[in-house]
């Protein structure tokens, strides 16, 4: 068996889309910054993310009806930084971030490639994380543009197409 620091240094050959998840609690608002998005199926229309036990995010995120997941443009690297300080308070982390409420009361990011609204679906366990799925609701186009990528521990946008014909 290998042990957590071999799989963190492999994963980082693996490209991963930059997304930031917002929810809204009876006491306050979070976002996280989130490498692992991911769908899951489309009947019905599920996508998934992972939350380490010990964010300040987990027990907000695991408990709400309702979270929205932003997909970052190849411009938010700033707004991805600023969601992923730790032990910054939900008022720190929208102190200068433009955004409005969903009618549910979760914060809406602006120029998001795209905006998934979802339903919480199911959590599951999975080691030191959970493994949070949502139902989509509602997405909604952006701004054009292309998706900021996280690879070997920096930010990317994609390059140019390539000729699968080889």
């Amino acid at each position: 068996m290998i042990d957590g620091d071999k799989l963190r240094v492999t994963m980082r050959r693996v490209p991963s889309p930059v997304t930031v998840v917002t929810a809204a609690g009876p006491d306050e608002m979070r976002g996280m910054t989130v490498g692992s998005f991911t769908s899951v199926s489309l009947d019905p229309p599920l996508i998934s993310f992972n939350v380490a036990l010990d964010a300040q995010m987990h027990d907000l995120i695991t408990s709400v009806e309702h979270f929205v997941v932003h997909l970052l443009s190849d411009r938010q690297a700033p707004l991805s930084n600023n969601f992923a300080i730790p032990d910054r308070s939900g008022q720190e982390q929208f102190a200068t971030i433009p955004y409005s409420l969903d009618a549910n009361g979760t914060p809406i990011l602006e120029d998001a490639l795209a905006i998934f609204f979802c339903t919480h679906y199911a959590n599951h366990p999975a080691g030191d994380h959970t493994l949070v799925v949502g139902q989509v609701l509602d997405i909604q186009a952006g701004v054009e543009g292309s998706p900021l990528v996280y690879f070997d521990r920096s930010y990317r946008r994609l390059g140019d197409k390539l000729d699968s014909r080889g």
